[in-house]
């Protein structure tokens, strides 16, 4: 079985998700409930992928749409916690410069 947990908080206007897992095919959908679980006046977006173990071309999509939501709110997506997986995968893919990281 697949298993994805997605805790959130959002602090002074930024939403940020700490997903804990595996991003593949069968979980990216997890992130953007997440989102959709929140409510608030949130713009921008903070994804803390230290928990991720895992990510495929899925989980690429995922962050995709989330920027798209973001960008739709006025604000933006950045990345934290990127292990070396997630790393190599953006560097291969030219989405490493889309994602704004943060420390």
């Amino acid at each position: 079985m697949y298993m994805l947990s997605v805790p959130a908080s959002c602090e002074r206007g930024t939403l940020v998700l700490h997903p804990v897992g595996e991003i593949d095919l069968h979980t990216a959908p997890a992130l953007a409930d997440a989102v959709r679980e929140v409510t608030g006046p949130w713009r921008e977006l903070v994804v803390d992928l230290s928990g991720v173990s895992f990510m495929d071309s899925a989980g690429l999509h995922a962050l995709i749409g989330l920027s798209k939501c973001c960008r739709e709110r006025g604000g933006r997506l950045a990345l934290t916690g990127v292990r070396e997986q997630s790393a190599r995968l953006l560097d291969l893919t030219g989405l490493s410069g889309v994602f704004p990281n943060i420390a």
